[in-house]
């Protein structure tokens, strides 16, 4: 997975699915990198591809969706997973 050049933080693969929040006010959380997750009305919808994929990226800490190097961030990924599910 690489990240794009075009100024986005997001693996290339999310570019076709998911779209870089953007607000015409400047918050604190304009910096996150965080991805729009559609709306659905049903719990099925939010299994699907467009919707999980935003909301698994959103749920990263800010320190793993922030590397811009494939190797970091699959390293920190790696490391943020193991910490997660084997140090509860």
């Amino acid at each position: 997975m690489a990240t794009s050049g075009h100024g986005r933080r997001q693996p290339d693969l999310l570019l076709p699915v998911a779209a870089v929040t953007s607000r015409q006010t400047v918050l604190r959380s304009a910096t996150t990198n965080t991805l729009f997750t559609p709306r659905t009305r049903l719990r099925f919808g939010e299994r699907a591809f467009r919707v999980a994929t935003p909301k698994a990226w959103n749920q990263l800490p800010n320190n793993v969706r922030s590397l811009r190097d494939t190797k970091s961030f699959k390293k920190k990924l790696k490391t943020f997973l193991f910490t997660k599910f084997y140090y509860v």
